[in-house]
């Protein structure tokens, strides 16, 4: 069995240097006019603005896609994450 490595609660921003905090934030996936919403984790600032994304963050969002593409073009749904 694979271990998976424990992330700290908060990051630096790269940009800013301000504190960003774990968390979970709703997005909107689309794919040609279709939308799913999607829980996206990562670190984020405190009230809104951009996140940062580490290790299998985004794997949410390319599973939504997926899903949605599978949806309106057909296909095999193929799990990359």
């Amino acid at each position: 069995m694979a271990k998976v490595a424990t992330l700290p609660k908060t990051m630096p921003s790269p940009e800013t240097g301000e504190t960003l905090r774990r968390g979970v934030r709703p997005v909107q996936v689309t794919y040609k006019g279709r939308s799913t919403p999607v829980d996206l984790p990562g670190y984020y600032p405190k009230g809104g603005g951009d996140g940062v994304h580490v290790g299998n963050d985004m794997c949410a969002v390319d599973h939504a896609l997926r899903m949605l593409k599978e949806k309106v073009d057909g296909g095999n749904g193929q799990q990359s994450c």
